[in-house]
């Protein structure tokens, strides 16, 4: 079945939960361990996953488009006022939830241009008729693939998830008992076993990898 092309959706459909279910066991240690730091990364992948599942494999989906339009415009809002953020803290640098920005427009394009799919793939049709500029498509898939390239040659593990200028899970215990996130140089207090094993770098960053291709194969898909 894998060997033909809609044994291939049905992979890249459970690759796609597989990531999700991976993002939302993270976020359940997340609030165990009163961790901050990629929770909106994580929440947005438990929103792509399921989405991108259900586009691959139409007997998935579930829901409106308009929720999901809804929920990917806010995802690209708040990613795009956390990039302006992290540029006014640290200076002129490039954020890592600049990419998750991009992939929230991407996954709001593929509502709204939802035509020259597969019909074993994708089964929603575009009202207006209108089919997304291939360039435009081509572009955001270049930019998904190089972030997919960068984040597995890159040193800094883990960085594609919590960023470059904040410790990992960097907790630290203020005086007043209170339990906050901290830049890397403070002092840490460790995650718990659970979330250590979990949140490993190499395994963040396998998650945003596979989201990245699995983006970048359904926006080539619908050019």
């Amino acid at each position: 079945m894998v060997g033909t092309p809609a044994g291939l959706y049905y992979l890249l459909g459970v690759l796609m939960l597989v990531v999700a279910g991976y993002d939302f066991a993270l976020l359940g240690t997340s609030a165990v361990d009163h961790r901050i730091v990629g929770r909106d990364v994580e929440i947005s992948h438990v929103a792509m996953g399921v989405a991108m599942a259900g586009m691959f494999v139409p007997a998935w989906s579930f829901g409106p488009s308009v929720l999901w339009e809804s929920i990917f415009a806010v995802l690209l809002v708040w990613f795009l006022v956390r990039s302006v953020q992290s540029v006014q803290e640290w200076g002129v640098h490039v954020p890592h939830t600049l990419i998750h920005a991009v992939m929230a427009l991407a996954m709001l394009l593929m509502y709204w241009f939802p035509r020259g799919v597969s019909s074993h793939a994708m089964s929603m049709t575009s009202a207006t008729g209108a089919r997304m500029d291939p360039g435009l498509a081509f572009l955001i898939t270049f930019v998904l693939f190089g972030s997919a390239i960068f984040t597995i040659a890159s040193p800094n593990k883990g960085a594609s998830h919590y960023g470059t200028h904040c410790g990992s899970r960097v907790r630290v215990r203020a005086s007043d008992g209170r339990v906050g996130e901290a830049t890397a140089t403070a002092t840490a207090t460790p995650p718990s076993t659970f979330e250590g094993l979990l949140g490993t770098p190499s395994l963040v960053d396998a998650s945003h990898v596979v989201m990245s291709i699995g983006m970048g194969l359904m926006l080539i898909l619908m050019t």
